[in-house]
């Protein structure tokens, strides 16, 4: 590639950059310095900002880093998900400074303007390269994310990187819609049936706008597993939901919408 613009006048204006990325644009015509060793220089005047090993945000830059695409700069493989895809899809309750994203790689946090960027394993059932993408999109700036119903799936499966479930339950009211379809066609990937109570539990809270009734409800119902489900923590205070085989806890005493029974 020839660039049009010189190293040291890119690499300062550049929201993000890496020196993978760097090397491929610049690496055949900067044979003084290396690309590393230019970045260092750069970063002791100010022009950039380390945001972890390299990774540099450009302090120059005309428009604000979008936190939301550092994560593949750390990692090749890393897909927004979580609370933060969420987030990203417009219907999280919350803006956390934490962003989420999934990896096979281990990585250590990395902490930048305050945010904080955590790596989760994703589930063992997206551990083969054909399902490694499985219901991921690419949106705004080639940020590669979650889709929003498997986003909220995930959060599920992983209440600590969610916000908890009174946090998911408000985000579920800000769906506009909900593709029962896709949410079904990944928690048979999934294959763990306490989804199925709680995600069923949580959608017929919402039954009303989101039509989560009849023929589409029985198919959620139907994989309810024979035992306890628990939608949270067990602890005093919950109570059960007998339709989903669910305990929850007692704010879910009363529901925004019509709840079956």
């Amino acid at each position: 590639m020839n660039p049009q613009v010189p190293f040291t006048q890119y690499a300062q204006s550049a929201a993000l950059s890496t020196v993978r990325e760097l090397r491929d644009r610049y690496g055949k015509d900067e044979n003084s310095r290396s690309i590393p060793n230019q970045l260092h220089r750069l970063k002791n005047q100010g022009r950039v900002r380390l945001v972890a090993n390299g990774v540099y945000a450009g302090a120059l830059a005309a428009v604000p880093l979008n936190r939301y695409r550092v994560p593949h700069a750390l990692r090749g493989d890393a897909v927004v998900a979580l609370h933060s895809a969420l987030e990203l899809h417009g219907v999280a309750n919350q803006v956390f400074q934490t962003i989420y994203y999934f990896s096979r790689g281990p990585r250590k946090d990395v902490v930048f303007d305050n945010l904080t960027y955590h790596r989760v394993t994703p589930s063992r059932a997206l551990a083969t390269p054909a399902r490694r993408l499985f219901q991921t999109e690419l949106g705004a700036d080639n940020v590669r994310v979650t889709g929003r119903e498997r986003s909220f799936v995930d959060c599920l499966v992983f209440l600590d990187y969610s916000g908890g479930v009174a946090e998911l339950d408000k985000s579920l009211a800000m769906f506009p819609s909900f593709d029962f379809a896709t949410a079904l066609a990944y928690l048979k990937l999934l294959r763990r049936p306490w989804l199925y109570a709680r995600l069923g539990f949580l959608l017929d809270r919402h039954a009303d706008k989101l039509f989560f009734r009849d023929k589409v409800r029985d198919q959620f119902l139907r994989k309810v597993p024979r035992g306890v489900v628990y939608l949270a923590d067990k602890r005093p205070g919950n109570h059960w939901v007998p339709s989903w085989k669910i305990m929850v806890p007692g704010i879910f005493s009363s529901s925004p919408d019509s709840v079956h029974t």
